[in-house]
């Protein structure tokens, strides 16, 4: 979901594509919020932290809404159901470290 922004801007500007009324610099401003996102999501997974990670999703669905990305929209909320499953939880509730 970080690179489709940047190519669909580099194919907006280049052949002068227009959907809706979408600006190209939508595109951009999606990209790199998309990229924040990931680092944050990251950092939710490396602390096991599950309400943040879930508040991330809902996060990234709302970045994709100006960009009007219905795929990425359908992704985050599978994510979002996903991350109620019992395997997912107890992940998080994990403390991480392996034992030997």
């Amino acid at each position: 979901m970080m690179v489709l922004p940047f190519g669909f801007y580099y194919a907006f500007t280049t052949n002068e594509i227009s959907i809706d009324g979408l600006h190209p610099n939508t595109m951009l401003y999606t990209g790199i919020a998309y990229i924040a996102s990931f680092i944050a999501l990251v950092f939710s997974i490396l602390k096991r932290n599950l309400a943040l990670f879930r508040l991330l999703l809902i996060i990234n669905f709302l970045i994709a809404l100006p960009a009007k990305a219905y795929i990425g929209m359908v992704i985050e909320v599978i994510s979002i159901l996903l991350s109620f499953h019992k395997k997912v939880k107890k992940f998080f509730a994990s403390t991480g470290k392996i034992g030997i």
